[in-house]
């Protein structure tokens, strides 16, 4: 951490001492070939600037959140079923990886770093794509955000639950150079009231301190652009662990964990050459996790004292050829390195070389966009070997101007993970890898202000690795299911209009699906729905804007859901809704907002035994001079 922290200082002191020129930076026009053969499923530009990414994902269409409480709960996305960690996250164009456990704990990232966030089923099929981009079920893009000009970005905040922040980000622009690098911090105290059966009771151990330090440099260099990304995160949390009838006398939870992640990304993209362009990615990461139970405060707990390490280095090169004004063929191979280290002796020391190679196709013509590829990736591990091939398909037609068709089929695969195989009480070595073939069909209607959206899809997954939380958020236990059949329906619909001052916009987002166990007709559990999937979920956003002031309401709602593969009651997570309202006022280059969350209080759990926050009031105030 202490190194990261000297490369950000350097590259700060550095680009205070540059000698200032012209502050209108180059721009560069990209090719029609360069737009995505398939639309985002959504895309959010980020408004409150004090918010997780966890927050701006949640309400996006077919997607489940899980988040196991308060600002220092574990928050992960799962998209239309197919879990976690088939849903690649990047930021800038490279994923954000963690071969330990596959959870990327989209908590650890504020949106007042990224311009837009977009979700993609499947993935973008854009020229020039690593060949991860091409890997996964989903794809999460962070994108950051582009320093337009000089200024600097001041945010605090603070509210219930003894919660409080402050980020600051300074954004310099030179006429070919773009920099941009800040801090952000965070304590939350976490403390907040649940009922549990007939008593209420106060949520404790679940505080967070984190620091969050970010550095971005943006430049052109040989025809093409290239950008640099410094990362720096710590924090030290506690996991509150589940709610159940224990011993008087003793806490519910006394374990504590603390991190140091830290990465240094980069890449370079050229299209000069003609017919010929290139892109090359690069990543260095290194991730320290130390979990203690401390066994010495909560007798009832067991003896666990673990410090971990992972490093990584991955490199990407990209390679597209233009055949003619309509077809085009991509090429990139990916080969990364994985490390885990533990401190203590295990009989394994897991380490993985994975190689990811794709080629790709794509057809475009005014109203007709087409993309296929075959990926092939590898994995050496631990004396093992991974192999599978991945295909995939994609089109985009619009038949009229007013109607737009999407439809795609992709076959995917996730590894088990370090954690899955080898490490802690979790291990399963018998674990196999996960399959998924996808097919989804978009049919996008837009006519003035009024657009609506409606996705049917079927996923079907074989060996499907599901992870249940055990006693602690830092133990899972790891199986199999034989096969999941996934079969639902995506609907959004948007609508907007201005009368005279006043401007009004709402959402609308629906999604049905039927998750079932189909592994072994024998069983009980034979076409039951899996955990965690609700068939029923969607939400509500309105917002209304008259001369510098908002007014927003946000409403989410869940159906009921089973803990596991089963109807007994002790496994029934009842259906839930929410609602926040958020006030805020801009003037010039000041905002202040109060965000009023879950207004009525509900009590809901998003993972069982984890209760969420209640009430809540948080006011947020920002400036850019």
């Amino acid at each position: 951490m202490r190194k990261a922290l000297s490369i950000i200082l350097l590259a700060v002191s550095w680009s205070l001492s540059a000698q200032e020129a012209d502050t209108l930076a180059a721009s560069r026009v990209s090719s029609s070939r360069d737009i995505p053969v398939t639309r985002a499923a959504e895309e959010a530009v980020p408004d409150d600037q004090h918010a997780l990414a966890a927050d701006a994902v949640r309400r996006f269409t077919g997607v489940q959140l899980k988040d196991y409480g308060g600002a220092g709960g574990l928050k992960t996305v799962n998209v239309r079923s197919l879990g976690s960690e088939h849903v690649g996250v990047f930021i800038g164009g490279i994923q954000v990886d963690n071969a330990q456990n596959m959870q990327v704990d989209l908590g650890r990232f504020s949106t007042g770093s990224f311009g837009t966030i977009a979700l993609y089923n499947g993935q973008k099929s854009r020229r020039l794509q690593s060949a991860k981009e091409y890997a996964g079920g989903a794809a999460l893009y962070l994108e950051p955000a582009r320093p337009q000009e000089d200024a600097w970005h001041i945010r605090v905040r603070g509210g219930s639950f003894l919660t409080a922040g402050a980020a600051v980000r300074r954004d310099k622009v030179w006429k070919a150079l773009r920099l941009s690098y800040g801090a952000e911090v965070l304590y939350s105290g976490g403390r907040y009231p649940f009922r549990f059966f007939d008593t209420t009771l106060v949520r404790e151990n679940s505080d967070i301190r984190s620091l969050r330090l970010e550095t971005r440099l943006e430049g052109e260099l040989l025809g093409g652009g290239w950008d640099l990304t410094l990362y720096g995160y710590g924090s030290e949390r506690g996991f509150p662990g589940p709610v159940i009838r224990r011993a008087a006398g003793f806490p519910f939870s006394a374990e504590r964990q603390a991190d140091q992640d830290s990465f240094l990304q980069g890449s370079w993209r050229s299209d000069q050459y003609g017919p010929y362009s290139v892109a090359v990615r690069f990543k260095l990461a290194d991730s320290y996790t130390h979990y203690d139970a401390h066994s010495e405060k909560n007798p009832m707990a067991m003896p666990c004292d673990m410090r971990f390490r992972q490093r990584s280095a991955y490199l990407s090169l990209a390679q597209s050829l233009e055949l003619n004004r309509r077809w085009s063929v991509d090429w990139a191979v990916d080969a990364q390195r994985n490390v885990l280290q533990a401190d203590r002796n295990y009989t394994a020391e897991p380490k993985r070389t994975a190689l990811t190679t794709v080629l790709a196709a794509r057809h475009i013509r005014e109203r007709f966009r087409a993309a296929a590829h075959v990926l092939w990736q590898g994995a050496w591990d631990a004396g093992a070997f991974f192999a599978a091939w991945m295909p995939s398909a994609s089109v985009h037609w619009e038949p009229l101007g007013w109607l737009e068709l999407e439809a795609f089929a992709k076959g995917s695969c996730r590894l088990p993970s370090f954690n899955d195989l080898y490490y802690i009480a979790i291990g399963n070595v018998n674990l196999q890898p996960e399959y998924a073939r996808q097919f989804g069909l978009d049919l996008r209607v837009h006519k003035g202000h009024l657009s609506a959206r409606l996705s049917p899809y079927y996923n079907r997954v074989t060996d499907k690795i599901v992870a249940l939380p055990t006693a602690s958020q830092f133990r899972w236990s790891m199986l199999n299911i034989g096969r999941v059949d996934v079969a639902g329906l995506d609907a959004k619909l948007e609508a907007g209009g201005v009368l005279g001052p006043l401007r009004l916009d709402g959402i609308v987002r629906y999604s049905f699906q039927r998750a079932l166990d189909h592994s072994d007709s024998s069983r009980q559990t034979y076409g039951l729905q899996i955990p965690y999937a609700p068939v029923h979920s969607g939400s509500v956003n309105l917002q209304m804007q008259w001369k510098g002031w908002a007014l927003a309401w946000e409403s989410s709602i869940t159906g009921h859901r089973w803990s596991a593969t089963s109807v007994s009651e002790d496994y029934y997570l009842p259906a839930w809704s929410i609602s926040d309202v958020i006030l805020s006022k801009t003037l010039g280059k000041f905002k202040a907002s109060v965000r009023a969350g879950n207004i009525f209080n509900a009590q809901y759990q998003l993972v069982k035994g984890y209760p969420m926050p209640g009430a809540s009031v948080t006011l947020n105030l920002g400036m850019e001079i």
